[in-house]
């Protein structure tokens, strides 16, 4: 068994050798403190489990060896969990502001990676409270928001509200109908109903032109988009309501195909959901989308996912929405109350909120995940 003696200033930075070393299943077999700080002894996994595998062992000792290995796994898991805790215990008492930053992250709903490279760039020296006027400005600058001068519905031109199903496309486009009816005129806005998979989705936005008094066409497919456009040339501003599908539809891409046709698309991304879930509607509507929609910001606790996944994807913020009210509840967003929000959603009582005691152990299970390098893009002067 070839055994590596490994000496780092702390157990985080140990691990991560050992990982870029030997590889990830590589086992700890034992750690001690150590005057640069502390000793790890490592092994390759396959050296350990090469006993079992000779032609000339028996069943009995390839059971036993597979039985110690799978020991072996299990005290490493442990051991890693506990190293990362005492690291993060150490971390606290050396830096406690840069603790408390990714604290606060993870409670609002950041992600892991946004998290650690927004930690990793905090000034030293900071105190508590000065970390936190450090952070909310770091995340007020990052958060992508649409210049006014390009907000949809005073710029005008042709738009479809793309996103997935319930994320609240038909009524978002109902919104920024009625404010684009105040601001040129019914006879210059015209709705396209695009959506022939919802049962009524037609008659809905029936109500809603007949309501406002604008025109509202219908566009079964591609061809029928391409053809209709052209007549709909004198609009100041054109809005196409698109089919909703789960972001891994194949359907999904379907709403690129509008690019072509000099339709700039709008991702209406729920605010309500759970990070994986906004992420993987980032993905699925988001890329290419001139800007985002954010909506149900009343039925989001927590807004610290949704945040992340802009600033990470860089899409512009156009407007945010909260409740059913046509057009009270669109707003124009405001990067600063969207970070407090978020920020203030991390000191929410509930029963998912992590304990004092439990940090430790997120923290072992965050030692579990690949070492990621910071996020590009990021301005954290």
């Amino acid at each position: 068994m070839s055994v590596r003696v490994f000496v780092a200033a702390n157990a985080r930075e140990g691990l991560a050798r050992i990982r870029a070393e030997l590889g990830d299943d590589a086992v700890v077999l034992s750690t001690r403190p150590h005057p640069r700080g502390v000793e790890l002894l490592a092994s390759p996994y396959a050296d350990l489990a090469a006993p079992a595998l000779g032609e000339t062992a028996d069943v009995a000792e390839a059971a036993s060896n597979s039985r110690i290995l799978a020991e072996l796994s299990r005290l490493r898991g442990m051991l890693q969990n506990q190293l990362a805790g005492f690291a993060w215990g150490a971390g606290r008492r050396r830096d406690p502001a840069r603790v408390a930053v990714m604290q606060a992250l993870f409670a609002a709903g950041f992600g892991s990676s946004l998290a650690r490279t927004l930690a990793a760039r905090l000034p030293r020296g900071l105190d508590s409270d000065a970390a936190r006027h450090w952070l909310r400005q770091v995340l007020i600058r990052n958060l992508p928001v649409l210049p006014r001068d390009d907000d949809p519905v005073a710029r005008g031109g042709r738009y479809a509200l793309v996103g997935s199903t319930g994320s609240g496309k038909t009524t978002t486009l109902a919104k920024l109908a009625a404010r684009a009816v105040d601001a040129h005129g019914a006879n210059q806005v015209a709705l396209v109903a695009a959506d022939p998979y919802r049962i009524g989705a037609e008659a809905q936005l029936a109500v809603y032109a007949d309501l406002l008094g604008v025109s509202l066409d219908v566009a079964k497919d591609q061809a029928g988009m391409a053809k209709l456009l052209p007549r709909l040339a004198g609009k100041r501003m054109v809005l196409i309501d698109t089919s909703g599908f789960a972001p891994s539809d194949p359907r999904a891409r379907d709403g690129q195909a509008l690019d072509h046709l000099g339709v700039r698309r709008l991702a209406v991304i729920s605010a309500a959901q759970q990070g994986p879930a906004i992420e993987q509607a980032m993905m699925g509507f988001g890329l290419g989308a001139a800007a985002c929609i954010l909506t149900k910001l009343d039925e989001a606790p927590q807004l610290g996912a949704a945040l992340d996944s802009l600033i990470r994807h860089r899409l512009p913020l156009a407007s945010i929405t909260g409740g059913q009210r046509v057009p009270e509840d669109l707003h124009v967003p405001s990067a600063a109350y969207l970070v407090d929000r978020a920020l203030k959603g991390g000191q929410l009582a509930t029963p998912y909120a992590l304990e004092a005691e439990d940090w430790p152990l997120f923290a072992g299970v965050e030692a579990e995940r690949d070492e990621r390098p910071p996020q590009k893009g990021m301005n954290g002067g």
